[in-house]
């Protein structure tokens, strides 16, 4: 019972996780501290700052995690699985409805407004993300230099981000 309870438990999160990874926390930790009490809320907070240091998901890295402390290696697997599932069903449903409509004209001009519609909202993005991150000149004076010299060199991101480190502890 509790390989399926902790599988049903993380299917039931993986579906139901709309907003991405800092949205799904509050899911987990009513399912994982409040409702099965696998973890005090300490220990919940301890795997999310765990999982904001590591690389990857959080709600996989949770799951990982809350499953191994549950039932070791293959409850981790379990947990990791149930978590994915949804949206591996979902990914494989669109996969296949997509190669079997690609070639159909109304198929083709409903992705054609769907490049516009994000494009929309990374622009979208960028702006919610600039209004907080531009607060004086010296900021936007890195960011005009910083862009500047990815497209006129194509500069590998990371050396842009050293780069500007750099800069604003030098005349910042």
């Amino acid at each position: 019972m509790t390989w399926l309870t902790l599988f049903w438990t993380f299917v039931k999160i993986g579906l139901f996780s709309f907003g991405g990874g800092y949205a799904v926390l509050a899911m987990i930790q009513q399912e994982v501290v409040v409702h099965n009490a696998w973890l005090t809320q300490s220990e919940f907070t301890d795997v999310v700052a765990i999982s904001q240091m590591t690389p990857g998901p959080i709600a996989i890295k949770s799951a990982t995690f809350i499953g191994y402390r549950q039932g070791g290696v293959l409850g981790s697997l379990v947990c990791t699985f149930g978590v994915i599932l949804p949206s591996l069903v979902l990914m494989l449903v669109i996969t296949l409805t997509y190669l079997k409509l690609r070639e159909q004209p109304w198929f083709k001009n409903i992705f054609q407004k769907l490049r516009w519609l994000t494009l929309g909202l990374i622009g979208a993005a960028m702006v919610l993300i600039a209004k907080g991150a531009f607060t004086d000149w010296f900021i936007v004076l890195v960011f005009v230099i910083s862009l500047a010299i990815y497209w006129k060199f194509k500069t590998n991101p990371i050396y842009l981000m050293l780069g500007a480190a750099v800069f604003g502890m030098v005349f910042g």
